[in-house]
């Protein structure tokens, strides 16, 4: 089987949501390959250094114009180059619309479809809403990264259940565990300039995450000295949230760290109080897992797949629309007993254990054979 993977998502270099999904399912594609089997990864730049080195089971080939990849350079070497593929596999929302071979995709989430322009630009409203109800319809197999999400895609397009597979994601395990050192600890707070007890926020900052109803929250929290660390890449509508920690005089509490370099995330999520993810929707919601495998206490909102990807061990927002029902589940957190949180820590990293890319990559590997 020649598997032809777009690899456009995963070849970038701060990698975010899908990209953190598509570079790992490429990269533990490639790994659990069997013998006679082999992958043509097709792109629009060259490889970066950190994506697998080509050999006996992957081979490169970067052509084509940097717009409308896809419809063009894409479709023309499907239909045109040599060697030929068995399937196509595109783990985004984009798959061409006119291909002489069998596609699957690998959807994230449906929040396109809920929100409008206040969360998304109306470039990617348009281009989502256009593109993935086709690439769905012709796709023989859909993937998606939870069973909300899949209950998602049936729900807006009537998609039959059966050609729709669950394949989680998971976290990189020789990263993320619960064995990273006080001094790692200690020299990322250095860094990033955080002294004191935190609590943390990682991701990318974008309003369906809901970060300014978790500032409103954390100004009314009784632990006055405790602070507010938000990490990820700067996004749609980055100001309005800025502009929040100002308004309510938490400036100087709340720390932006901007995007963080990989190899810090893990020692940070160690060093804080709790994790928090108050979005107001998540197609899976990996941030979480990763603080449960390092061993720290995590809070969400009660709404999307979180409660599917968390578990028993989490601390809920019943209401993430409201920064009081936020507060609650913060000073929860917070006033944790010894024993209690010892307890949490436990539970959040046995529920880790169910995710592994391995296991997800043979999965995906054994479908696009059956089809």
């Amino acid at each position: 089987m020649i598997i032809g993977f777009d690899i456009n998502e995963a070849n970038v270099p701060q990698r975010v949501g899908v990209n953190q999904v598509a570079y790992n399912i490429f990269i533990h594609l490639v790994k659990n390959l069997q013998d006679g089997d082999r992958i043509i990864a097709f792109a629009k730049e060259r490889p970066l250094p950190d994506m697998p080195p080509a050999g006996d089971k992957l081979t490169y080939e970067i052509f084509g114009a940097k717009r409308a990849w896809v419809l063009t350079s894409l479709t023309k070497r499907l239909w045109f180059g040599e060697p030929k593929i068995d399937i196509l596999f595109s783990p985004s929302h984009y798959s061409p619309f006119l291909s002489p071979v069998k596609s699957a995709i690998y959807l994230m989430d449906m929040s396109f479809e809920l929100f409008g322009t206040e969360y998304f630009t109306s470039y990617d409203i348009n281009q989502l809403k256009r593109w993935t109800p086709v690439s769905v319809k012709r796709a023989k197999k859909v993937f998606t990264i939870s069973e909300f999400s899949k209950n998602e895609i049936i729900r807006l397009y009537g998609t039959n259940p059966e050609k729709i597979e669950v394949v989680y994601p998971s976290y990189d395990k020789k990263a993320f565990h619960g064995k990273i050192p006080k001094t790692k600890q200690m020299a990322v707070r250095k860094k990033y300039n955080i002294n004191g007890s935190f609590l943390l926020y990682w991701g990318t900052l974008q309003p369906r995450k809901n970060i300014t109803r978790l500032i409103e929250a954390f100004s009314k929290l009784k632990e006055s000295r405790l602070k507010l660390v938000i990490a990820g890449k700067k996004g749609w509508l980055y100001d309005q949230i800025l502009d929040q920690a100002r308004r309510l005089g938490v400036e100087n509490r709340v720390i932006f760290t901007g995007f963080l370099v990989p190899d810090d995330l893990p020692a940070l999520i160690k060093a804080s109080r709790a994790f928090i993810l108050p979005s107001l929707y998540e197609g899976f919601g990996m941030p979480v897992v990763e603080a449960q495998a390092v061993g720290t206490p995590v809070v969400v909102s009660k709404v999307s797949s979180l409660p599917e990807v968390a578990g028993d061990a989490a601390i809920y927002i019943d209401d993430p629309l409201s920064p009081e029902s936020i507060r609650q589940s913060l000073e929860k957190v917070l006033s944790l007993s010894l024993s209690e949180r010892i307890k949490m820590i436990k539970d959040g990293k046995d529920n880790a254990r169910r995710f592994d890319w391995d296991v997800s990559a043979q999965k995906v590997i054994t479908t696009l054979k059956k089809l």
